[in-house]
């Protein structure tokens, strides 16, 4: 067999997450990263990423092996982005049904801060089984915060704007490229859902 051969039939790949896939009641319902960022407007960019990669581990721990039914999932985070919310909303109706709850004091302080304020923490609930899930401060880190802080609500120009859009797909980029993006997940009681 020849060489280049033997060196494609050993290669492996990484399949970057691009969409997810939720059962709701007469059907599936598949959401593309974009989807999310469609919902909550431009400035979503990294948030879609969050939202994607966040419900598809909570699928992966508390559903394994099948497709979660949308109204089953319940969160809990002392992350206070609207555009982190609106990714959650527009997949699972979890805020307009009741199911979403904001509580600045839960995030631990080794959660990466916001800059809204709270912490990159999460809890997500589905059927009687719930995971803690905290964002790795590698991605998240303090240049994050202050670029959020500086740029999010507009640039002193347009070429300091291009330069954070850069920077936020990187921070995408990392989001989607990297195997796990959580440096917590772990079980939580289904009790703290009540």
């Amino acid at each position: 067999m020849p060489t280049n051969v033997n060196r494609v039939m050993n290669q492996m790949y990484y399949k970057a997450p691009t969409f997810l896939i939720v059962q709701d009641d007469e059907g599936q319902i598949a959401f593309q990263r974009e989807d999310l960022m469609r919902y909550s407007g431009a400035r979503g960019l990294i948030a879609s990423g969050v939202v994607l990669r966040l419900i598809l581990a909570a699928s992966e721990d508390l559903c394994p092996g099948s497709i979660p039914f949308r109204k089953e999932f319940k969160f809990r985070t002392s992350f206070p982005g609207d555009e982190v919310r609106d990714g959650i909303e527009l997949v699972t109706r979890a805020v307009t049904q009741g199911r979403f709850t904001l509580d600045l004091s839960i995030g631990p302080d080794f959660a990466p801060a916001t800059p809204a304020g709270g912490r990159m923490y999460f809890e997500v609930a589905y059927k009687d089984k719930a995971t803690s899930y905290v964002l790795d401060p590698s991605i998240f880190t303090q240049q994050w915060l202050e670029e959020v802080v500086r740029h999010q609500e507009g640039s002193v120009s347009k070429e300091a704007h291009a330069k954070y859009l850069e920077y936020k797909y990187q921070i995408l980029g990392m989001l989607l490229s990297r195997p796990e993006v959580f440096t917590q997940r772990e079980p939580v009681s289904i009790d703290r859902f009540k």
